[in-house]
């Protein structure tokens, strides 16, 4: 492959229109094709051709626009895939954000917890992690029939009792319900049947603490841990060596500060 590639580079002129757009579009696909894939292996995302042409042509683009601003339209027009013979769709190129779990502040812990309820059948997850981003606590549970907001306020409580049984005093909870954190910070009225768990959760949450939402891709260690729960029979914990091997690839993006895509 290094040979191939090298002798596609030697007979490509990069001193005409042809040789730097078919150049800018090869060394753009190669540089997303192993963004997508870094992001399957250690994020456990799906790798989607559709998004790395997008980001692509984006690409291609914003390249065009670094040339000459002022003409942007007429530019990219010359710019694109005419010289290659290729079919100009339109596409509609959205950004979306990144984002990953940010560490708490020296000396403190955070509890990161998340539900998950397929088929009605609900189980959640969660862990307490230390300022260098090592685990202290980590468990999963299946929890019984229920819907979504139920599977949510049993892993926040089921969290919240097991840091008070082991003494672990956090200064932060963090979950990807926006509708659970609002409740629990009494902006919105709960249901009843998460009422009393919230009521209970609040009695068991130093004083100190603070509920604060997160997006599901900045949560995505307590999300494995969920989703692991619907194999357990009732409540499993783990230390950081003894964690499922379906949230190694979550562990480690955590540690290493690895930013996670959100889509628009």
């Amino acid at each position: 492959m290094p040979s191939l590639h090298a002798n596609w580079l030697d007979k490509i002129n990069l001193s005409s229109q042809f040789g730097m757009v078919s150049t800018s579009i090869a060394a753009l696909t190669l540089w997303h094709i192993w963004l997508s894939r870094n992001s399957a292996i250690f994020a456990g995302t799906s790798m989607s051709w559709i998004c790395v042409r997008n980001q692509v042509i984006q690409g291609v683009h914003d390249l065009s626009i670094s040339f000459n601003p002022k003409i942007q339209d007429s530019y990219i027009n010359r710019l694109r895939l005419n010289h290659l013979s290729f079919i100009q769709i339109p596409v509609v190129v959205q950004n979306g954000t990144w984002t990953n779990w940010q560490v708490p502040p020296y000396g403190s812990l955070k509890l990161n917890t998340d539900g998950s309820c397929i088929d009605n059948a609900c189980a959640g997850g969660g862990v307490v992690r230390y300022h260098t981003g090592m685990i202290i606590l980590a468990f999963s549970s299946s929890f019984g029939i229920g819907n979504s907001a139920e599977a949510e306020a049993k892993a926040m409580h089921l969290g919240l009792r097991l840091c008070s049984e082991r003494g672990l005093s956090i200064s932060f909870m963090e979950l990807d319900s926006l509708f659970l954190v609002n409740c629990f910070n009494d902006l919105w009225d709960p249901p009843w049947a998460i009422e009393y768990i919230l009521r209970d959760c609040k009695n068991l949450i130093p004083s100190h603490a603070s509920v604060s939402h997160v997006f599901r891709e900045a949560n995505g260690l307590a999300d494995r841990l969920a989703a692991h729960g619907h194999t357990c029979q009732g409540i499993f914990t783990f230390e950081r060596d003894s964690l499922p091997t379906t949230c190694h690839a979550s562990y480690q993006a955590d540690l290493l500060g690895q930013p996670q895509y959100r889509p628009p």
